[in-house]
């Protein structure tokens, strides 16, 4: 073979090579987007019963706006009564695990006398790991609501991309390969 066939035939592998790779960093960017819009639709679920139970034991609900997506990992639900504390933790617990969500997550219940969220706990689902206070973070307020909690998954992204470990570890090879195919 001539160097000008070796020429052409190295081009096209890289080109085909180089095209994979960006099929593949599409799909790993898809892939994302899809783990995080699952991640909402079970939270949205779990806060959605979580809300339902609290109305069964006497907590009136607003029609609408019950739950609002402050930022990619803060939720704040309306609830429009005094919160019981020890029963929205068993809940909030329950119903995370019944959706499969096993993250840990902090909540904060808000107190409109005071203006500030009062009360509110880090929950692990690590039953081994003893997590410290300072891991707590204070939780925002959200003007929008009289009485809500507001609930914050701080390892929201860490868990997205444990879930995507293998596309991301294949993405990488590849493009290593490409390097080191361009280098040579």
């Amino acid at each position: 073979m001539s160097n000008a066939t070796i020429r052409r035939v190295i081009i096209l592998g890289a080109i085909a090579i180089l095209g994979i790779l960006v099929v593949q960093t599409y799909w790993v960017i898809r892939a994302w987007d899809l783990q995080e819009k699952e991640f909402n639709e079970k939270v949205q679920i779990a806060l959605l019963s979580v809300a339902k139970d609290l109305e069964k034991l006497g907590s009136p609900l607003p029609p609408k706006n019950l739950i609002s997506q402050i930022s990619s990992n803060y939720y704040a639900v309306n609830i429009n009564d005094v919160i019981n504390t020890n029963l929205l933790e068993y809940y909030l617990s329950k119903e995370l695990e019944l959706v499969g969500l096993s993250e840990d997550f902090e909540y904060g219940i808000y107190d409109c006398s005071s203006n500030k969220m009062v009360y509110g706990n880090y929950i692990s689902f690590d039953r081994e790991e003893n997590v410290a206070l300072e891991k707590r973070k204070d939780l925002p307020t959200y003007d929008e609501y009289l009485y809500y909690f507001g609930v914050r998954f701080p390892n929201r992204n860490t868990a997205i991309i444990n879930s995507m470990a293998l596309p991301i570890v294949f993405s990488v090879i590849l493009l290593f390969t490409v390097a080191f195919f361009i280098y040579t």
